[in-house]
Order: C-alpha cells, then structure tokens, then sequence
C-alpha cells in the first residue's frame, strides 16, 4: 500500500508498505479521507515538532475492512472516524474523566507518536479500537465527519469554559479551530460572538458561523468599536484564544472583563511576557484547551446528524496521496485559504 513518510521538515516521501494484517483485538481500516491538520503543517515548516519519523495523519475517517479475534466494538463495513489521541485508559487522568490529558496518549496516537503509522495511507491499524474508532451514524457524510479533529478541539474549549448562557464572548483567531469555537459558543448561548481575524475571508467565515461582528485586530478603531459593545461590562466575560500567537493574546487580554476568563485554545511555541502586576489587580482567570474526549466526538456526530451544527462553512479541498507534499507546501506557504485538505488514498 502507499503511505507518506515524514522524515523531517520539507522532507516527505511517497512511500510502500506492506498491507497491515489485523491480530487479536485490532482492526483494519480503509481509509477515504484524512484532513491535513495544522500540526502537520507546523511539523512540514519547522524542526522541534517531530523529532522522529513516521507515517503522518491523524483526522481520518473509513471503513473497517477487518477485525481480529475478540473485537466487538466494530464490525467490517461499519464507517468510523480514527482518533482521538490514544489514551490509555489505566492513568490517573484517564480515570478521573481526563483522557485528553492522559500522559501516554501523546507517544500513542496515530500520525503523531514517534514511528506510528498514522492515516496518510491506504490502510491504517488500530491496535485499540475501543479507544480509536468511533462510528459514524447515518445521515452523517464522511466528508463531514472528518472535521471531528477541528470541531473537536473548539467543541472542547466550551465545554471547559465557565460560560453561560447569555454570556459575551470574544473568539480571536478565526482559522478552523476558531470558527468551531464560534460555533460552540453560539450552541452554549453565548451573546454577543465577537471574533478577531487579520485577514478579511476569515472575518466573512466567522460571521457565517454565526459570529455577530468580525473585526480586525491591526485596526484601533476595530478595537475601540468591540470595546464599545462590552462596555457595559468591562470587556468580554470569556475570551478564547485560538490563533495560538502573542499578538491573538495580547488581544484577549485588552478584551477581557475584570474577573473575566481567558480560555487559551491555540498552542505556539513563542513566548508571551505575563505581567501580573497588569494582570493580577483584574483577577483574570486564564485557562488551558487541549483537543477533546472520546464522548465529544460522539456528542459532536449526533449535533451534525440533527442539523445542530452546520459544517457547510467550512471549506474543504479534495486530493490525492501522491499530492500529499504539494498540499502541505502550498498550505505552509499560506496559498491555500481552507478548513482542511482531505487527502483521499
């Protein structure tokens, strides 16, 4: 079968391998879509992601083609989507409900962990189905089903926020993440939606997702015009940082009301001077996001399924494996304005 091998950055190969076999208590998957997902992209551009290779992707959705001995959870023709990172189940945070904090996950996901098959293939192993594969119910479209990684990661956020129904919120960053953020938001009652985006298509998707303004945060008077529409309380109650940069911070923490929250989704590696004697007198709380749960995907399925939650906004490209290192080029290189790239093996 045919697999993309991630050797390091700018360093991809169209590679082949052998057709996995199922053994006891795993599954064999045929994958038809696998989503190009932003740590990828960080990982093709820059050193320090990866430090190992592997077969890359993580956001797959396909059809279980076979089981090994002593597996229930799925059966051969039943649609899936392969993920979240794989918990272990046995942890500390695993059993207090944490799986997306589990310390083992990291070095066991597919597409992610050093020397793991992931999804840019024909065929991807789940050596833990119970733990990887979760079917999609009818009525849910595989091409949808495959944004679970990115509705997920905001889906999330919410869910761990303390926001209330009625509540303002200020979403700065309005890439996939940050739209799925909007749209959770909107779910969970939050008004007013305020987004910040620096380019103008990203602040036209955040108001299709159901923001009610988009501003730019380069622009003062875009600033002073969102400060205006908080003002009764001092800023936003809850603010979700989710373009993962210094300047999408700093634009929570002008934004945020005294006693307010500052929920931090996106991840960088760049550092932010926190300054707690601006901060500490304004009693911000400031909380941390990471991916999501087992049940959130589910929970996410049934809200598409019912027409909840309407994934049309997000813009998706369809290509090949063999286009794999093209994609990832021209998506680094910032000439592809999409949600995902599905690579179809």
């Amino acid at each position: 079968m045919k697999a993309i091998k991630y050797h390091g950055p700018k360093d991809i190969e169209l590679i082949e391998l052998a057709k996995p076999t199922p053994g006891k208590g795993e599954a064999l998957v045929k994958v038809v879509y696998c989503g190009i997902c932003g740590t990828d992209i960080h990982a093709y551009k820059m050193g320090g992601i990866f430090d190992w290779e592997l077969v890359l992707g993580h956001e797959a959705v396909g059809i279980v083609e076979e089981v090994g001995d002593e597996v229930e959870c799925v059966k051969v023709g039943d649609r899936v989507a392969v993920g979240p990172p794989g918990d272990c189940g046995d942890c500390y945070s695993c059993n207090m409900g944490n799986p997306n904090t589990c310390p083992n996950a990291f070095p066991n996901t597919l597409g992610i962990g050093p020397g793991t098959q992931g999804a840019y293939s024909e065929y991807v192993l789940s050596k833990h189905p119970r733990n990887e594969l979760f079917r999609i119910p009818d009525g849910v479209e595989l091409r949808d089903a495959v944004l679970f990684d990115v509705l997920g990661v905001g889906f999330h956020s919410v869910r761990r926020s303390e926001l209330r129904v009625g509540d303002s919120a200020l979403v700065s960053g309005c890439g996939a993440i940050g739209l799925s953020v909007i749209q959770a938001a909107r779910l969970a009652g939050a008004n007013p939606v305020i987004a910040f985006a620096t380019k103008a298509p990203k602040r036209e998707l955040a108001l299709a997702c159901g923001a009610d303004y988009a501003f730019d945060p380069a622009r003062q008077e875009d600033l002073d015009a969102a400060g205006a529409l908080l003002a009764h309380t001092g800023g936003a109650q809850v603010c979700f940082e989710s373009a993962g940069n210094p300047d999408s911070i700093e634009t929570c923490v002008k934004l945020c009301m005294p006693s307010g929250q500052i929920m931090m989704v996106g991840n960088d590696g760049r550092p932010y001077p926190l300054l707690t004697g601006a901060l500490g007198p304004r009693q911000i709380d400031m909380k941390f996001s990471f991916t999501y749960t087992k049940e959130e995907i589910l929970k996410l399925f049934d809200l598409i399924k019912c027409g909840r939650l309407d994934v049309s906004p997000y813009t998706r490209v369809e290509a090949p494996l063999a286009e794999a290192e093209a994609m990832l080029e021209k998506l680094a290189a910032g000439k592809i304005n999409v949600a995902r790239v599905l690579l179809m093996p």
